[in-house]
This record gives C-alpha cells, structure tokens and sequence, in this order.
C-alpha cells in the first residue's frame, strides 16, 4: 500500500493547532483546510467526513470546495512559518521519515514544502475520476466526452509553481506557472518525452477512430509531415496544449489539427475542446508558442489568437462561427455531429456563444540570481523566485492584450513552462520522437 500523504501532512501540522491537549482527528483536518484557503467553512462536512478525508486522502470533491473558499497559499505558509523553530524541527524530521525522503527538509524551506505537497495532493485528488466520466450534456455520448490524454505521470513531470488569475478578464480564468522536476537548470527532460510519447497516438487520432487501428508509427509519420509543412512551427508546443488543457482544466478535445480521421483528410482548423464549468460548456480554442524571449512568446501566441480564422476585428468570436462542422461530421457520423453541433446552438441556454482560448507558453529560462552558489533547496528556491516574475510578466502582458482587443468576455486558460533553451530544446525533443 503506498503512503498516504495527506494523512502524513496532517499528522506533521496537528501540533500546531494543539494547544494544552491534542485535538481530534477531524479538527486537525479542519485546521488544514482553514488554512490552506481564505474562508473554509467547517460545516462543510460532517464529522464523520473528515475523518474519511483522514484515512482515504482528498478526492475531486473536497478539491472544488477548497477551490470555491479560495486558495491562500500565503497563508498556509505563515501558518507553518509561525511555529518555533524546535517544533519546525520534529515537523521536518517526521515528513521525511513518513514519507521517506532521500534528502532532508530544511528550516527555511519547510513552509513551502508544506504548501508545495498540499498542492500536488489537490492537482491529484482533482482529477480522480474516471477515464469514462463525461461532460453532462444532452447527447451523453461516452465517446464524445471522455478523456483523451494519457496523465497518469503528470506529477512526476511537473511541479505548479504559482497559480493566478488575469484582471482584464470578466469570465472564468486561470494562469499557471509550471517548472519542470526536479526544479534545476539544465532543465532534465526525459520525463517530458514520456509523458510526450505516451500521448502522440492520443493527440494524433481522431475521436471516432479506434486506436487499436493505428500504430504508433503511423502518428509518428503523420507528425513528421505536419511538423516539415512549417504549420505550426511549435509541434511540442501543440501536444502540452492538447496535455495541459485535458489534464489540468478538463477541457476535453473535438479536434486537432493533426489527426488521423477516418478519411485521412487534413484538418486545416486549430485544436478545439469542449469544457464543462459551473453548468456552462465552452468551446475552447488551443494555441501555443515557443520562443527562447518571454515576452516574444506571449506576443507570438496573442498574434495567433488575433489571427485566428474568422477572427474579425472589433468583433466578438462567436463558438458557432469557427467550429468546422465538416470535420465533426467526418469523425462522428450524422447522428452524433447533429447532437454536438446543436449543443452549440445559440438557443442552448448553458453553452457560451463567445469563443474561449487554451494557451501554453514554453520559453527560456533566465534569472540574476545565483543557481550555482547555493545548495540545492536554495537553488529551486530561487528557481521558483525566477518563474514568479515570469508570471507577474505574462500577467501584466496578457491583461493589455485582453484589453487592447475587447477579449474580456472569453475565457482564458494560460499554462507557462520554462525550458533551457526553448527553441533549441523543443526542436530536439521533438526530432528525438518523431525523427525527422
């Protein structure tokens, strides 16, 4: 049986809502909630709950409620950070023991280790459904809207460094800022390319089209000659869109731009997905960009944007309008186009008419501060010091854009990752994998 984390994390912190004599067990699980959010409400669950929570560790539900109290990670630190330095001590020694650490728990660096695990045990617990769970729609059809992607190595690949929202934005939207294991320059990325190869077919192949009739090769090949067409000049970039957006917002792919149909037709549409949000569906529009400048990368993916086929200028992107109805037909058939297409009707009352947009943003690393000088911890520290500017920058980047063309009503989910070198680096992944 492996280690259940969350009830090590809450083992290690029950001391620090003790006071004259210990607390239960379903007390020091509320200590952690009220913690780890702005206004966790205790009567949330009963206390029976808790304790489930306790013994069986965090699942999908649980995760929405700490997400609708508000994440306050800062204030999940200052809950660790406030503790004397004796009982930082017992609380470092105990997590590494429990959890069986290679390398020890600094002082300094606990508190972040405290609201780094709690954060991976939430990405965890939020996508512990089932493969065959689907977006509640009228068509219920298990085809349409299941999971596509191939996740199950995720966090081990990638660790959230921030997350955040953008101002500029009046619908739902998230920014996240991602940072390769184990957080040290040269950036390692054979985990990547795993996580990479074990979703080419699924990026590949077209829904309607079973797997088992095609080979890896076959995707591979099809890579090739999309990837020397010149479009898109970021394949790597296009396959964490389709990752990202899957694994992390649910967002469910239509199509891609590179899919084995069942015609062996060429998709000339960008990747489309499908998402479920507080009883609304989205279609979402993928785009990324890869450049070794940050800023260029940001401006490269909102020129796609503003490109995008049928964009038009001062108008708003209406989902009916950049949907390639021919291309659905061809994956599903008549019947089942027929239900997606009129999901997508204007008259559906919990289907969003404007366009919303998926964007990954890979692009070199750089940082004044010292990475070599310092130990370790003190090295992904500032590592992860490094990407939080990168974020505030993206930020500041994106929230004119939205602005400067009227993107405010569409909804945006933003996934960044640094590399080493971005270009260089993407191109040999990619050359690695799917050969040239």
């Amino acid at each position: 049986m492996g280690i259940n984390r969350f009830q090590v994390l809450v083992d290690a912190l029950k001391s620090l809502s003790e006071f004259d004599e210990s607390i239960p067990l379903q007390d020091a699980v509320i200590a952690i909630f009220d913690n780890y959010t702005e206004s966790w409400n205790a009567g949330n669950y009963q206390e029976s709950n808790y304790k489930r929570l306790y013994y069986k560790g965090l699942n999908p539900s649980v995760v929405h409620k700490l997400e609708t109290s508000g994440i306050a990670k800062d204030k999940f630190k200052n809950f660790i950070n406030k503790a004397p330095e004796s009982q930082k001590d017992s609380i470092r020694y105990y997590l590494a023991k429990k959890l069986r650490l290679k390398d020890e728990i600094s002082v300094e660096s606990l508190a972040y280790f405290c609201v780094n695990l709690m954060s991976e045990l939430v990405e965890e617990a939020k996508h512990k459904r089932s493969r065959k769970q689907k977006i509640p729609t009228k068509s219920e059809d298990e085809d349409i809207f299941t999971k596509t992607v191939s996740d199950e190595t995720f966090a081990t690949v990638f660790r959230q460094v921030n997350a955040s929202k953008m101002d500029a934005v009046r619908n739902r939207n998230a920014i996240h800022a991602f940072v390769l294991k184990p957080e040290l320059l040269p950036f390692s990325y054979a985990k990547l390319k795993n996580l990479v190869t074990s979703n080419i077919a699924n990026y590949a192949v077209a829904r309607g089209v079973s797997k088992t009739d095609v080979v890896g090769i076959q995707a591979a090949s099809l890579l090739r000659r999309y990837a020397k067409s010149g479009i898109p000049n970021n394949l790597l970039g296009e396959l964490l869109v389709y990752i990202f957006l899957e694994h992390e917002d649910n967002a469910l792919k239509l199509y891609t731009r590179a899919e084995i149909s069942k015609d062996k037709r060429t998709i000339d549409s960008e990747g489309m997905y499908l998402k479920r949000d507080q009883g609304k569906t989205q279609l979402i529009l993928g785009a990324s960009q890869l450049s070794n400048n940050l800023e260029n990368a940001i401006n490269s993916v909102v020129t796609q944007v503003a490109n995008f086929n049928n964009n038009q200028p001062d108008e708003m992107v209406l989902a009916t309008d950049i949907v390639d109805s021919s291309i659905i037909q061809t994956q599903f058939g008549e019947d089942k186009s027929n239900a997606i297409i009129k999901l997508m009707a204007p008259t559906e009352t919990d289907f969003e008419a404007v366009a919303s947009y998926g964007l990954f943003i890979g692009y070199k690393f750089r940082t004044e501060l010292d990475l070599d000088d310092c130990t370790q911890e003190e090295a992904k520290e500032r590592c992860r010091q490094a990407i939080n500017g990168d974020l505030e920058q993206a930020i500041g980047q994106l929230n004119t854009a939205i602005q400067q063309h009227h993107w405010q009503k569409s909804s945006f989910y933003v996934y960044l990752l640094p590399f080493t070198n971005a270009e260089e680096d993407s191109f040999a992944i990619m050359k690695d994998l799917i050969g040239e």
